[in-house]
């Protein structure tokens, strides 16, 4: 019997973020892709989070390979004839010295992919949801002062990365939401309610926000909520 419900496809899945959205999604039922350079590490770590092995069966198509491969990409937005309704990206890295490209690489593969594809079953453009970070807007300042010297200096070349891919992501849909959290930790979350949210006009400003709350607030909000609701905007979410 065919999932009526939403089929999410996954990009940097074994992080943090992208993980925690990931988990309540099997849980729910949800049929999920994820792209990976290593499957077994994905189910592994599943598994740690209480993804029992009959949900990762039934829901989970685990495809090897890349982000930085465009048909690797491209692979994973179907399943059995569908294209995936809803497209959560959470690829990063950290460095210091050196250029990163990782995420408008992975941004531009997939979007550049999805003309290609029937649309999906709702007939809906598929909604992209990207994994940013605050202190990349050009609105109002939406990180605190004391953390203003820490960003400008160590995570210039991340968050240049993040800058472009989110230029990339506004010039080739409309059907977006780019999620800003504040700096990350890996404590427990602390569920829902204790997110607050704000937009690229009136941020909120906050120091903290657990991966764990990042990927809780994704799934609770633009899978099972109303995505409608925040699509087309830049969002960000701290504790």
């Amino acid at each position: 019997m065919a999932n009526s419900k939403p089929l999410i496809a996954f990009y940097g899945a074994t992080g943090g973020c992208t993980l925690a959205a990931l988990v309540p999604a099997l849980k729910a039922g949800y049929d999920c892709t994820a792209l990976a350079r290593t499957p077994s590490k994905l189910s592994a770590l599943l598994l740690e989070k209480g993804v029992p092995q009959s949900a990762i069966d039934a829901h989970l198509t685990i495809s090897k390979g890349d982000v930085f491969n465009a048909e690797d990409c491209k692979g994973t937005l179907t399943l059995n004839g569908r294209t995936a309704d809803i497209i959560i990206s959470g690829v990063g890295v950290y460095s210091i010295g050196s250029e990163i490209t990782i995420c408008t690489t992975a941004a531009n593969n997939v979007l550049s992919a999805l003309p290609t594809l029937p649309p999906p079953a709702s007939g809906k453009k598929p909604l992209f949801v990207a994994l940013s970070s605050t202190g990349v807007s050009n609105g109002p300042r939406d990180v605190p002062l004391l953390f203003v010297p820490m960003y400008h200096w160590l995570l210039t070349n991340p968050h240049k990365d993040k800058r472009n891919m989110e230029k990339t992501i506004v010039e080739q849909t409309d059907n977006f939401v780019i999620v800003r959290p504040s700096l990350l930790t890996n404590g427990k979350a602390q569920g829902g309610k204790k997110v607050k949210v704000g937009t690229e006009e009136r941020p909120v400003v906050g120091y903290l926000i657990s991966r764990e709350d990042v990927g809780l607030w994704m799934f609770e909000n633009l899978v099972q909520g109303d995505g409608d609701r925040y699509a087309g905007q830049k969002v960000n979410i701290t504790h």
